[in-house]
C-alpha cells in the first residue's frame, strides 16, 4: 500500500512538471511574440514619413533650386513645402525612396503629375514678383 501511495505521489509530481513546462513554453512564446511584434512595429515606423523627413526634404529642395531659392526664398520654401506635402500624401516612404533611385528622366516622369499644381503656383508667383 505504501508503494501505491508513493506511486500516486510520483504521478502527481510528474503531472506538475508537465504543467510547469507548459507554463514556461507559454511564457516563452509570449515573450517571443512580443519581441517580434515590437520589432515589426519599429520596422514599420521606419517606413513611415516623419516630420524630420519632411524638414530635411524641404531643405534639400530649397538647395536644389539654386538661384531661384536665393532670389525668391519665401516662394521657393512654399513650393518645396507644397511639393513634399503632395509627395507625403501620395507616396509611402518606401515608394519615394525607390523612385529616388531612378534616373532623373524617369523620376521626373513619375513625380511631375504629383507636383504639377505646386509648380504652376510657384511659376505664377515668381512671374508676379518680377512685374
Amino acid at each position: 500500500m505504501n508503494d501505491k501511495v508513493e506511486a500516486d505521489e510520483s504521478n502527481v509530481i510528474k503531472g506538475k512538471h508537465w504543467l510547469i513546462v507548459i507554463i514556461i513554453l507559454f511564457v516563452a512564446g509570449y515573450i517571443v511574440y512580443t519581441r517580434l511584434h515590437d520589432f515589426a512595429k519599429s520596422r514599420k515606423e521606419q517606413k513611415q514619413w516623419t516630420a524630420k523627413d519632411r524638414d530635411l526634404a524641404i531643405v534639400k529642395c530649397i538647395e536644389a533650386t539654386g538661384e531661384s531659392g536665393t532670389k525668391y526664398p519665401e516662394l521657393t520654401r512654399d513650393y518645396c513645402e507644397c511639393s513634399y506635402d503632395k509627395i507625403l500624401a501620395k507616396l509611402t516612404k518606401s515608394e519615394f525612396l525607390e523612385i529616388s533611385k531612378k534616373p532623373t528622366k524617369e523620376r521626373t516622369k513619375i513625380l511631375s503629375p504629383i507636383l504639377q499644381d505646386c509648380l504652376i503656383v510657384y511659376q505664377n508667383a515668381v512671374q508676379q514678383s518680377e512685374k
